[in-house]
């Protein structure tokens, strides 16, 4: 009898078990699916939404310099670009058109990406006593021989399309919108996706301001629990502008992650280029391709929805600012903020057969001319 209720006691006990695990099992879906909805809170892909919204507007307004001193006579000016293979040419003949308006004497020379060349070129621009320098991108770190013999020969330099620059070897520069660009694409792929992302970060970490850009997609994909960056890529900016390289580092990282990746960001406007046709051989043409600065190219890819987003930068706008920057440094007047703007384009934004900042009507170089005594 006792064995009875002993067995009996073990059944109840067996029964309870299997009733309260029953219990347990939907309580433990529902506190993942909790702890999921909290990783992708609905007011999370809303503010995305409403910040993208806003960001996609155009510049409406001038928000450059209100003063500028009279133009210099006679200036040659050497205009070295981080890279022709790259959107730093835009930026360089921009430079050279608006030093051709002051009736200055410009001159392009490649960098090709490689520092040693950097420093050679501003040491030949010295040498050929240029009365002043504009670097395109070319990150001062790297640059400090050139910059200190350009010094010694009182010859000013103006970096352009980089971070601000606090090097005492700077007279001025014209910086592009990195933060706020990279902030851009990070709340897109959030909207995009409303929420749910996995998404491969092509680096160019050389070039200060394009580091900063993708830190900043980054920090604003942290925010969204249901995204989630699957690698951040190292590459050179020889490696990014290489086809056979792009085409091996993207399918490699499709074998690596699968259908996991859903979105690609590229470091700078040359590269999606290079992305979307790998992503064609490799039959993931799914995978949305996101960058900045919005050439011809990505114009024409972001018409036929190859590239979904732009952090647009205003490319030949830039190269005006750094013009203005080194005629206020020939007047021995101090640079003044250039505050050269951002907007976000999608492929219902993407019209014209132009670059992307040719769909702003805003007029800069009317600006420009105002400011120099020369409008037209």
């Amino acid at each position: 009898m006792a064995v009875e209720r002993s067995k009996l006691r073990g059944n109840e006990m067996k029964r309870g078990f299997i009733a309260s695990a029953a219990i347990a099992v939907p309580m433990i879906a529902a506190l993942g699916s909790a702890v999921m909805a909290a990783g992708t809170e609905p007011s999370v892909i809303s503010e995305a939404k409403a910040y993208v919204e806003k960001v996609s507007a155009m510049p409406g307004a001038w928000p450059g310099p209100k003063t500028s001193p009279t133009v210099a006579k006679g200036k040659s000016v050497t205009i070295i670009s981080c890279a022709q293979a790259s959107n730093c040419s835009v930026d360089a003949q921009s430079a050279y058109e608006a030093a051709l308006e002051l009736g200055w004497t410009p001159t392009i020379v490649d960098g090709k990406g490689d520092p040693s060349l950097y420093n050679a070129a501003l040491r030949s621009a010295t040498n050929a006593k240029a009365d002043g320098i504009i670097d395109i991108s070319l990150p001062s770190a790297l640059i400090q021989d050139g910059l200190r013999y350009a010094t010694q020969h009182k010859i000013p330099v103006i970096n352009a399309a980089d971070i601000i620059s606090k090097d005492p070897l700077i007279f001025g520069s014209v910086e592009h919108q990195w933060t706020d660009q990279g902030v851009m694409l990070g709340k897109w792929i959030i909207a995009d996706s409303d929420g749910k992302a996995g998404v491969i970060i092509l680096r160019d970490d050389e070039f200060p301001g394009v580091k900063e850009r993708q830190d900043n997609v980054s920090k604003v994909l942290a925010t969204c629990g249901g995204c989630k960056v699957l690698d951040e890529v190292g590459l050179t900016i020889q490696q990014a502008t290489n086809p056979s390289v792009m085409q091996q580092q993207v399918q490699s990282l499709l074998a690596r992650f699968g259908k996991d990746a859903t979105y690609i960001v590229a470091p700078f406007g040359t590269v999606d280029g290079l992305v979307v046709p790998a992503l064609r051989a490799a039959g993931r043409s799914e995978v949305k391709v996101v960058g900045y600065d919005g050439n011809k190219q990505q114009m024409q890819l972001c018409q036929q929805g190859k590239v979904n987003a732009i952090a647009v930068t205003m490319l030949a706008w830039t190269g005006w600012g750094a013009v203005d920057q080194l005629n206020r440094a020939f007047n021995g007047e101090k640079a003044a903020p250039q505050a050269v703007p951002a907007f976000l384009m999608t492929k219902q934004t993407c019209t014209g057969s132009g670059m992307a900042e040719d769909v702003s009507t805003f007029d800069y170089k009317a600006e420009y001319r105002k400011l120099w005594g020369i409008a037209k």
